[in-house]
């Protein structure tokens, strides 16, 4: 099976004393964190609490959003500045995906999303890539093979083939931003089994939501975040213990 090859492998990324502000307003603030390949991170808060800004800055995202944002701080990849890396470079190292993505697909196939992500020029056919996309509980949708319109895909079906368009670009880092709350309670465990799966192989997962218990056994790091800031930083089982204190 074809893969697409990344040019770096990420194993850590440090966040230090980050913050971003527009027009003078926190979008959040003096955040640090560690993030390391092979555990799943959850990060939980309300909506606005600055989830969504944080984990975007990671792909260089809130520019197309805040045009006049600025940072301070700094976020690390293996000791090097994400501000020293390409733009093509750090979106083949870090998927970022949220809510926004589910319904874009709607108006696409297959094939159109498979271009859209590699280019025209990768060579993809449902066969070639059966088992995999078994695997991701994808392949009994895909009733027209490359022709299959995403709109017939039910929202696991969906997401499925956003973990596996994930696996082919071997991205190094994961963001699921606030995505998985879509699922129906009966398809959490089948998806956080496949992103398991994925942290094992050495990816950093990082999974947002505002539906904390949903995911709270799958994760190795919990970070809480309210208000642009973080107020809990650290092991799932010693935030519950503290809670119920």
């Amino acid at each position: 099976m074809k893969k697409i090859k990344s040019q770096v492998n990420i194993t850590k990324v440090e966040v230090i004393d980050f913050s971003a502000r527009v027009h003078g307003n926190y979008l959040f603030e003096k955040i640090s964190t560690v993030f390391e390949a092979g555990n799943v991170i959850l990060l939980y808060g309300p909506r606005g609490s600055g989830k969504s800004a944080f984990l975007r800055s990671f792909a260089k995202l809130n520019e197309e959003i805040y045009p006049e944002i600025s940072y301070s701080g700094n976020i690390m990849f293996d000791g090097k500045d994400l501000q020293n890396f390409k733009e093509q470079e750090l979106r083949q190292l870090v998927t970022y995906l949220d809510t926004n993505y589910l319904e874009s697909l709607d108006y696409l196939t297959l094939r159109e999303i498979m271009h859209l992500v590699f280019g025209k020029s990768f060579k993809f056919s449902v066969e070639e890539y059966a088992s995999t996309l078994d695997e991701f509980g994808v392949l009994k949708a895909l009733y027209k093979f490359e022709r299959t319109p995403l709109s017939s895909l039910y929202v696991l079906e969906k997401i499925g083939l956003l973990l596996f368009i994930s696996s082919l670009k071997l991205s190094s880092l994961l963001i699921f931003d606030c995505i998985l709350d879509h699922l129906d309670d009966e398809h959490v465990e089948k998806v956080t089994n496949m992103l398991k799966s994925m942290a094992k192989n050495g990816k950093i997962v990082v999974i947002a939501t505002r539906t904390l218990k949903r995911f709270l056994a799958l994760a190795d790091t919990l970070n809480v975040m309210n208000c642009g800031r973080f107020v809990y930083s650290g092991r799932p089982d010693k935030f519950i213990l503290e809670g119920s204190s």
